[in-house]
């Protein structure tokens, strides 16, 4: 079989130069195993720089969503925090009738100017900023409890995790970020879930959404309840709009959204969140696979839909030269027995 991923690895190069990142990382599983994996550039762009390897850790941005609205599942299918209690009945002051659920789907209507909320659309009619803040906050006073107490205690422990985590401090495995401020930083801040600072590597952001092809599932042993995968990627429906779960983007029938950040060759079925700096996490149900990639870039300009619907056909390509492969080797093999 010829190299089924080097399309993948050279979308992956292209984008690199082209977003102007001085590191990447790419992870490619199928079937609970690594089937590609790939390291390129450095932590940032200046002399001395740490070559990017498989315990680098890059900032995933909005990456990190998927996390906070895994522990609001959490929080629903424990009796916390209802689903379609309104948001003012754990937030005063929020006008309007929007509820939790069009807050974990981007749909609720409201436009918020210097801290203050006001009702510019019913709530479900528009797609509109992702505010893991909010739900962070309604968390906290229905629980008491933080996202990373509650994700260390349910997720990132359980998991053996040693890579994941929101950063206050410094340590040699951050990959910094690059950007027209011409000299790279790190974004830190607090370690309690609300801030845009979690740390992941590579390996470890596809473990995350492998789990949820295997509906909470880690080498047999049951990690979290499978409604609460089934939960977060369930589609919520709203006219004319596009399909999320809980902030993951979900692919149903050939219908598009402007917006849309899933490949046209994607399965029905599969998701997708993409963060800031490049980062993404792809899960496709249908092929049992999950495809991530880190890079480290805050450079503006360029056309990151065209990028990241590439990112998932290429994917696509992959994979279905790897289920030929696997198809012919198993027609042999049930040949060589007869």
């Amino acid at each position: 079989m010829s190299d089924p991923f080097h399309g993948l690895r050279s979308h992956m190069k292209t984008m690199k130069s082209t977003m102007k990142a001085s590191g990447a990382a790419l992870v490619v599983m199928k079937d609970n195993r690594v089937v590609e994996e790939w390291y390129d550039g450095f932590h940032h762009d200046r002399t001395g720089a740490r070559s990017i390897d498989a315990s680098s850790r890059f900032n995933v941005y909005s990456v990190r969503v998927t996390y906070i609205a895994l522990a609001a599942a959490i929080c629903i299918e424990e009796g916390s925090i209802h689903l379609h209690d309104p948001l003012k009945d754990y937030l005063p002051g929020i006008p309007g009738e929007a509820t939790v659920q069009h807050l974990l789907a981007r749909s609720t209507g409201l436009k918020w100017t210097d801290g203050r909320a006001e009702v510019v659309a019913p709530p479900g009619t528009v797609l509109e900023g992702k505010r893991p803040d909010l739900v962070a906050a309604i968390i906290q006073k229905a629980t008491g409890q933080t996202i990373r107490e509650i994700l260390h205690e349910r997720l990132i422990d359980p998991m053996g995790w040693t890579h994941t985590g929101w950063m206050g401090a410094a340590a040699e495995n951050l990959v910094c970020d690059v950007s027209s401020l011409g000299y790279p930083t790190i974004r830190l801040g607090a370690d309690d879930g609300t801030d845009r600072n979690l740390f992941v590597n590579a390996r470890e952001l596809a473990d995350w959404g492998n789990l949820h092809v295997n509906a909470g599932m880690k080498d047999g042993k049951r990690i979290l309840p499978e409604k609460v995968i089934r939960q977060v990627t369930t589609p919520v429906h709203r006219s004319g709009q596009p399909s999320f779960g809980y902030f993951w983007w979900l692919k149903e029938g050939q219908s598009r959204h402007p917006q849309d950040e899933l490949g046209a060759t994607l399965q029905d079925g599969s998701f997708q969140i993409f963060g800031a700096s490049g980062c993404a996490c792809l899960v496709i149900p249908e092929y049992r696979a999950v495809a991530v990639r880190l890079f480290n870039s805050l450079y503006e300009g360029y056309d990151y839909l065209a990028d990241i619907r590439g990112f998932g056909d290429e994917v696509m390509k992959a994979l279905h030269t790897v289920e030929q492969f696997n198809q012919e080797r198993r027609l042999m093999s049930r040949g060589g027995n007869e």
